[in-house]
C-alpha cells in the first residue's frame, strides 16, 4: 500500500521564501564583498595602466584570481558548502588572504592581529565569522573614508572579532542591509554583533560568536 504525504501549501511557500532569503543575504555577503574588491582593483589598474604596465599587470592578474575564487564561491553556495577561501586557508588565513587583495590596491592600511590561541572552530563559526569581517572591512574601504584599519581576533569562551577604522563614522550604525545580515548571523549561532562609533572618530564593529 502506497502512502501519501501531503504538505501544506503554506508550509511549501515559507520554504520556499525562506532559501530564497537565504541565497540572497549569502550572495550579498559573501560574493558581493568579493566583486567590490575586484571592482576597487579593476579602477587601480585602470590607474596604473599609463604610470606602470607592469605593476598593472601583476594587479590583474591577482583580479583573476579573485574572481575565480568568486566563481567557486558561488558554485559553493548552490551545493550549500563553505566559501572556498575559509575551506581552504581557515578562519584566520582566508580573512588574511582578503585583506592582502585589499592591501594591494588601496591606501588604506589594514592589520590582522590574533590576539592568543584560536582552537578548532566549527564550520559554521569560521563561516559566520569571515562573512561578519568581509562584509565590514567593504563598509569600510567603500564608505569610511578611513586611513587605518585593524581586525582583532581572539578567544575567550567563545570567538570575539573586531574591525575598528578611523574613518568619517557611521551616520546611521543601527540600519542598512550588510549590518542586519551581520547580526543576524551571529544572532544565529546565539551569538551577537554591533556597531557603533568610536570616541574620536571612526567605527567598531565587535562581533561575539559562541561555539556550541
Amino acid at each position: 500500500m502506497r502512502r501519501q504525504f501531503i504538505v501544506p501549501a503554506d508550509s511549501c511557500a515559507r520554504s520556499a521564501a525562506e532559501a530564497r532569503r537565504t541565497v540572497l543575504r549569502d550572495l550579498h555577503d559573501g560574493v558581493g564583498p568579493s566583486l567590490a574588491a575586484v571592482a576597487l582593483g579593476l579602477r587601480s589598474a585602470r590607474q596604473l595602466l599609463t604610470s606602470d604596465p607592469a605593476g598593472a599587470a601583476r594587479l590583474l592578474a591577482a583580479l583573476e584570481d579573485e574572481m575565480h575564487s568568486a566563481i567557486d564561491d558561488i558554485r559553493a553556495l548552490v551545493a550549500r558548502e563553505n566559501p572556498a577561501s575559509v575551506t581552504k586557508l581557515g578562519l584566520v588565513g582566508a580573512v588574511g588572504e582578503f585583506v592582502a587583495a585589499l592591501r594591494s590596491r588601496l591606501r588604506v592600511a589594514i592589520d590582522v592581529v590574533v590576539l592568543g590561541e584560536i582552537p578548532p572552530l566549527p564550520d559554521a563559526v569560521s563561516v559566520a565569522a569571515y562573512q561578519i569581517i568581509r562584509e565590514a572591512l567593504t563598509n569600510v574601504v567603500t564608505h569610511a573614508d578611513a586611513r587605518t584599519c585593524q581586525v582583532r581576533l581572539w578567544f575567550d569562551a567563545e570567538l570575539h572579532a573586531e574591525v575598528v577604522d578611523d574613518g568619517v563614522g557611521a551616520a546611521e550604525v543601527s540600519t542598512g542591509v550588510g549590518l542586519a545580515s551581520m547580526r543576524r548571523r551571529a544572532s544565529e549561532l546565539g551569538g551577537n554583533c554591533r556597531v557603533e562609533p568610536r570616541h574620536g572618530g571612526g567605527t567598531r564593529l565587535a562581533a561575539a560568536l559562541p561555539l556550541s
